[in-house]
């Protein structure tokens, strides 16, 4: 081989190298929602509805809310554990004893699920974007729609 043609070659190799290099630092990866849980507590109900789940077939899903003032979805349950971030706007839960807790931007809470009946809706003003990481069991729905508890004639 001569030496134009080891040139050629090395030059060659060279550019694949910087294509591949390059492909690798070309990838993007988005975060869409990033906060802070609010209360320790949550963490440990999350940590709790796992464990319930442990042993058996388990799906994951992660929705995107968004809703406009006054949206939100009516008295519900989850299979099990939800795992909710604000990323933009106010987002209030009304638990089963018809206590309300509002969450603003950039906080995360968790709802244990299996039973734990809430309702939750964007108080306003303006839009709400919440994201949701489910754990649930295999094939189960994302919300599971209950009567609302004794306490919520007026909700």
């Amino acid at each position: 081989m001569t030496r134009r043609m080891r040139v050629a070659v090395l030059a060659a190799f060279a550019l694949l190298g910087a294509v591949a290099i390059g492909a690798v630092y070309a990838i993007t990866v988005e975060v869409p929602a990033r906060g802070t849980f609010v209360d320790e507590k949550d963490k440990t109900a999350l940590q709790r509805g796992i464990g319930k789940l442990h042993g058996q077939p388990t799906d994951a899903a992660v929705q995107r809310i968004q809703m406009s003032a006054g949206e939100g979805p009516n008295w519900h349950t989850h299979a099990g554990p939800v795992t909710v971030i604000v990323k933009s706007g106010h987002f209030t839960v009304v638990w089963d004893d018809c206590s309300t807790t509002t969450y603003t931007s950039g906080q995360v809470f968790v709802d244990e699920g299996f039973g734990n009946v809430h309702r939750a809706f964007n108080p306003g003003p303006g839009m709400t974007e919440v994201w949701a990481f489910y754990v649930i069991p295999k094939d189960a729905g994302l919300i599971i729609p209950t009567a609302p508890p004794h306490c919520a004639s007026g909700h």
